[in-house]
Formats: structure tokens, C-alpha cells, sequence
């Protein structure tokens, strides 16, 4: 959240001031989404990372569901995670979608990553509500392989199943076939989509579990290995379906998965395990704590660029202006770190955004 809502620009104008055209062009192309079926860079983890740690927190949530309500913790449950997920895509429609606007004609029905979260969600929370560790673990496999499956074999407009080409392919399909022009004209894909969010929804919920059941160094070694697991699993599969961001390919869920578990475990000991350790994540606590908040900020269209940036712009641009070629890095740094003092501030008093 804290790179999404800043951070990176901060980082990449602190590194180029550093190094200057020193700086290797491939660390350069990781603060950007890689292209269609070229490989995975850091930037294209940020998405992943924001659906999966919405699972990992949802056992401990869903934990004090259960104790609370009782014999019938699911129908007292059922509402308030209905009502969290239609807030979620509404605002992914306000972020991205025009809403606000109330021009039918520019709205885009569903193209947000606020809107994922909302599909992995009540996928994961489905399977929440069957039971729990077994039917998390079955429910991330049967929605992955179905999702797989649907790629590679179902055919569509009289092409056979299995492409995977910008603006062709099953999941591309299905969303201009059902939202019309409300579809946002990228390749980015959304509905068939849904399932890959689930699983990896679910593959945070399972990681979630782990720390929650698990003591110790063990719950680590459990997401470490399950980590490795799904990078060798893509690995494999890649030579069946290609790792593609954009429509978040079945490679692609493993992939990132992999990655998120094995940041997971890692910071679990760095964090949670070792001593005195707690202050290196009291940076981040005011994006995480305001998490819906920051996003909102940084991604809904303002005047110029984000809300954020309108705010920011008549406030430090001139300023900035002083410092020469450094502009961008004292703006950058100027306008990211005022956020972290304003969520820093709305934390301090208790002040969040929870939908």
C-alpha cells in the first residue's frame, strides 16, 4: 500500500538522484507493469499482494464472527460481508469507473482493483462459512483449476480455447460480451477473472491460517515451503499457459502467490518473531491501518492526476521548483511523506476508513 500510494515514485527519483544514468535500466522497469506475456517486475506484485493480504486477515476476522454470533454466526455474518463487498465495487467505480460522473456513456462497470478484492472476497468468504482450513484449501484448487480450465479448453467466437493474446481471449471476451461498452477498452480482464482473485484470496486465507493455528518458527517453514511450492508450480505450468498479468493467467496466480506467501512467512519471523523488532514496521502501520483510505487518495481521478495530487500540486510544486534537477524527488518525497503524517494523524485518533 505504502509503494501504491507513492512510495514508488518516491523510491525511483530517490535511486535516480543517487545513481544517475548509473542506475541499470532493468531496476528502472521494475517500478513499471511489464508488457503482455514478458515476464513479472515488482510493480506487477503490488495487486497480487493487496488481494492476498485481504485473505490473510480474514481468519482472524471470521474467528471473532464465530464467537460472537453463535449457533448462527452465519446469518448474522452473511450481511456484513455483503454489504463489504458492495461497497468495495462501488468504490472501485467511483475510483475508475465515472461513477460520479453520472454520464452512463463513461461509466466502466468493473475494472478496479478495489473491485477484484470485492470478487475474492466473498469467493473466500464462501468457503469460510463451509468450514474451514480443508474447504479454504479445496476451494483455492477447484476455483484455480477451474479458471485454468475455462482458458485453455472453452471455445468462443468461433476460435478454439487456449489463446492468450491482448483483446482475444476467452476472459476478454466474456467481459465485452456482458458489460458492452461499459467494458474500460484495455486487455485487462475482470469477470471470468473472478476466479483467479478467489484463489488467490484464498491462498492469503490459508496463510492466514497458518499463522493463526501454527506457533513459531513452524507456521515460517509452512508458508516458506508453500511459497517455493507455487513458484515451482508456475514454473511447470508456464509451459502451458503464460504468466500474463492482465488477465491474471493461472501462472500468473501461482506465481505471484508464490511470492506473497514467501513475504508473508518472512516478515511473520521478522516482524512477529524476533525480538525487538516491531519498529521497522511502524512506518507502514498508518497505510495499512487506512488502507482503503490511501488508495482512494491516489486513485481517484481528480483535477490533475490523483485527488492527492490536486491537493499537492498547488502546495509543493512551486516550491520543489527551487531545487533544480532534484524537482522530482522533493516533490515526490514532499507529497508522499505528507500522506504518511495525515494517515499517521487519523491513526493516532482512531479516525479509519472501514467498509
Amino acid at each position: 500500500m505504502a509503494l501504491l500510494a507513492g512510495g514508488a515514485p518516491f523510491l525511483l527519483h530517490l535511486l535516480q538522484a543517487c545513481f544517475g544514468d548509473a542506475l541499470p535500466p532493468e531496476l528502472v522497469e521494475q517500478f513499471r507493469h511489464a508488457d503482455w506475456g514478458k515476464g513479472f517486475t515488482c510493480w506487477d506484485l503490488v495487486m497480487p499482494l493487496f488481494i492476498f493480504v485481504v485473505g490473510v486477515s480474514m481468519p482472524f476476522a471470521f474467528a471473532g464472527y464465530r464467537r460472537r454470533g453463535g449457533e448462527h454466526w452465519h446469518l448474522r455474518t452473511l450481511p456484513r460481508v455483503l454489504r463489504r463487498v458492495v461497497c468495495l465495487f462501488l468504490l472501485g467505480m467511483v475510483v475508475q469507473g465515472n461513477l460520479l460522473a453520472f454520464d452512463s456513456s463513461n461509466i466502466s462497470l468493473f475494472c478496479n482493483t478495489l473491485q477484484a478484492i470485492a470478487a475474492g472476497y466473498l469467493i473466500a468468504a464462501c468457503c469460510l462459512f463451509l468450514g474451514g482450513v480443508r474447504s479454504c484449501a479445496v476451494g483455492c484448487v477447484l476455483t484455480l483449476f477451474g479458471y485454468w480450465a475455462a482458458m485453455r479448453f472453452i471455445p468462443y467466437a468461433g476460435h478454439a480455447g487456449g489463446r492468450f493474446l491482448p483483446h482475444d481471449n476467452l476472459a476478454y471476451y466474456i467481459d465485452c460480451t456482458l458489460q458492452g461498452s461499459w467494458q474500460d477498452g484495455t486487455p485487462y480482464t475482470w469477470i471470468l477473472s473472478s476466479a483467479a482473485f478467489g484463489a488467490l484470496t484464498l491462498m492469503g486465507v490459508l496463510g492466514g491460517q497458518a499463522m493463526q493455528h501454527l506457533r513459531g518458527l513452524r507456521a515460517c517453514l509452512i508458508l516458506g515451503l508453500s511459497g517455493a511450492g507455487c513458484l515451482l508450480a508456475a514454473y511447470f505450468l508456464q509451459a502451458d499457459t503464460p504468466l500474463i498479468k492482465h488477465i491474471f493467467s493461472a501462472t500468473m496466480v501461482l506465481y505471484s502467490g508464490g511470492w506473497c506467501l514467501l513475504l508473508l512467512g518472512l516478515f511473520h519471523l521478522l516482524f512477529d518473531l524476533l525480538p525487538r523488532t516491531h519498529f521497522l514496521a511502524a512506518p507502514f502501520l498508518p497505510f495499512g491501518s487506512n488502507a482503503i483510505l490511501a488508495y482512494l487518495l491516489t486513485a481517484t481521478p481528480g483535477l490533475q492526476g490523483s485527488l492527492w495530487n490536486s491537493l499537492c500540486l498547488p502546495l509543493f510544486s512551486g516550491f520543489s521548483r527551487l531545487f533544480g534537477d532534484s524537482q522530482p524527488l522533493v516533490y515526490s518525497s514532499l507529497s508522499f511523506f505528507s500522506l504518511l503524517a495525515l494517515l499517521s494523524f487519523l491513526r493516532a485518533k482512531s479516525l479509519l476508513l472501514r467498509v
